[in-house]
């Protein structure tokens, strides 16, 4: 009895000194995570934190600037698109350093174009990635998975025609749609590792024997997060887009990097992590 009265006294004693227990996580505030002198920071109701910015000076290079879109309601950020990446951005993570855009995917169609419907032409569009070579930003292999909806089969290749993911899907008839995707009208298949290292583009090959008009197979790398928790095939094929992870770095600094337990804040920037008192801690420039 004398020891376990013993223990809850210690207990209360080590709780009780500040920075001994961590407290629960919170988000940082917006000034916190953005250069100091840098006011436009809001695109919409989206914070862009450093290394990404808006405006000369509020970002580490040309590749993480954001346009903020104001044809939109709310306003839409996308990533560099004075350099041809042009991406709706969705998310931007620090501590994984990955960002999350809306990319377009790829599909199968037939075209009958003669009036006793024979098969005219059978075209991919956007069998090809957006193109990542040169930029500090490469398709994520941790965070994405590869997908096909429809009927159909396709491979995803890397830039040395290496086969990095693939899987088929079939369309029974009669069949009733579940949002589940394990080969009936979808399929998804993980992204190998070792053939997706360094992944700054991709092409897309698709096989079917479907013979219609329209477009029978759509294929697409995706957000795997995404997927398990808002996955819906209707509003991807309708729109051409789904959200895709890629992960970056900055080329004069270390990728492992963050703040000291008990702070909070930005540590890519200088005395970004802040707490009871400022801490160098971050990333080493």
């Amino acid at each position: 009895m004398m020891v376990e009265l013993v223990a809850i006294v210690l207990i209360m004693i080590i709780s009780s000194l500040p920075g001994l227990v961590p407290e629960a996580a919170s988000t940082p505030p917006d000034v916190y995570m953005v250069k100091p002198n840098c006011t436009d920071f809001k695109c919409g109701d989206f914070t862009i934190p450093y290394p990404f910015g808006m405006g000369k000076g509020c970002y580490s290079s040309d590749w993480f600037s954001i346009y903020c879109n104001p044809s939109s309601d709310p306003h839409k950020p996308f990533l560099n698109h004075t350099s041809g990446l042009n991406l709706q951005v969705l998310h931007i993570s620090l501590d994984y350093l990955t960002v999350t855009v809306n990319s377009p995917i790829s599909s199968l169609c037939n075209n009958f174009c003669s009036t006793d419907g024979k098969k005219n032409e059978t075209k991919a569009s956007n069998s090809n990635s957006i193109d990542l070579n040169g930029t500090p930003f490469r398709f994520s292999d941790e965070d994405n998975i590869f997908m096909v909806l429809g009927c159909g089969s396709a491979v995803l290749l890397n830039q040395s025609r290496g086969v990095v993911a693939g899987c088929g899907s079939l369309c029974p008839s009669g069949f009733v749609y579940a949002k589940d995707c394990f080969g009936v009208d979808c399929c998804q298949s993980t992204i190998n590792s070792y053939t997706s290292y360094a992944l700054n583009n991709y092409s897309v090959n698709f096989t079917t024997e479907v013979n219609e008009k329209g477009c029978m197979a759509h294929a697409l790398l995706v957000d795997r997060q995404w997927f398990h928790s808002n996955f819906s095939s209707q509003p991807v094929i309708e729109t051409g887009y789904a959200p895709l992870s890629l992960s970056w770095s900055m080329f004069n600094i270390h990728n492992e990097c963050g703040c000291r337990m008990g702070t909070e804040g930005n540590p890519f920037l200088k005395n970004g992590c802040r707490g009871a008192r400022l801490s160098s801690q971050g990333c080493n420039r």
